[in-house]
């Protein structure tokens, strides 16, 4: 399927260029491995993460700060059952992947150099705009791009202010990324196409079921498949 009538197309950043939650996935993963050696149910330990985390996500939004504020909220609760120096272990390396340039995918540079060509090319990602404005720097994807935008939260009204503010018909307007809540579904709720890329650690509260829409809808299961449907 050759999508010829796209005009703009737009890329989620996190887990769609590059890993990214699988470090969250990790460190949750250590954090919990600390308190089960203690004697603690894991699964008790997992469901107190998820409440917090999806309050703290509500109530402070995204970004790896905010991760590490839950962390600390659940070390508060068990500091006499963990050794200090193990959490803090689990937080420094954690800490440290914002730093350093992502761990973009195979084929994501190639793809977009190539697709540079034909195509305007955007970025839309969430959270703390710092931090993922030096993630967008740190991998060299603003000098593949036309713009960046970066929003506290994904949703239909934010996808409606970009295509009205640039004046773009939706239905020459193409969404690549991971989330079906983020990216798939509301760019087909306005009217967009969109295109899933899956990923195995998709963020849990990323995920939701697709509703695809007649037309609209294409799944690839790699980034350089992009040179063939474009």
């Amino acid at each position: 399927m050759k999508l010829t009538f796209i005009k703009q197309i737009i890329f989620d950043a996190d887990d769609t260029l590059w890993e990214n939650n699988i470090y969250y996935v990790r460190a949750t993963d250590d954090f919990i491995k600390l308190l089960t050696s203690k004697g603690f149910n894991r699964d008790q330990i997992q469901k107190e993460f998820d409440d917090l985390e999806f309050k703290v996500v509500e109530e402070r939004g995204y970004g790896s700060y905010n991760f590490v504020y839950i962390l600390e909220t659940l070390y508060q609760r068990y500091q006499n059952h963990i050794d200090y120096k193990d959490f803090k272990t689990i937080i420094d390396r954690f800490s440290e992947h914002p730093k350093i340039k992502p761990r973009l995918f195979e084929g994501v540079i190639e793809t977009l150099t190539y697709l540079k060509e034909k195509y305007k090319l955007f970025v839309l990602t969430k959270g703390d705009f710092k931090e993922q404005e030096q993630k967008i720097l740190n991998a060299g994807i603003h000098r593949l791009v036309n713009a960046y935008f970066i929003v506290p939260e994904k949703d239909d009204s934010v996808y409606k202010q970009i295509i009205a503010q640039h004046h773009w018909s939706p239905e020459e307007t193409c969404m690549v990324g991971n989330s079906p809540k983020s990216d798939i579904n509301p760019a087909l709720r306005v009217g967009m196409f969109a295109i899933y890329i899956p990923y195995s650690d998709t963020w849990k509260l990323d995920d939701e079921k697709i509703l695809p829409v007649n037309g609209r809808f294409l799944q690839v299961d790699r980034f350089p498949e992009l040179k063939k449907v474009f």
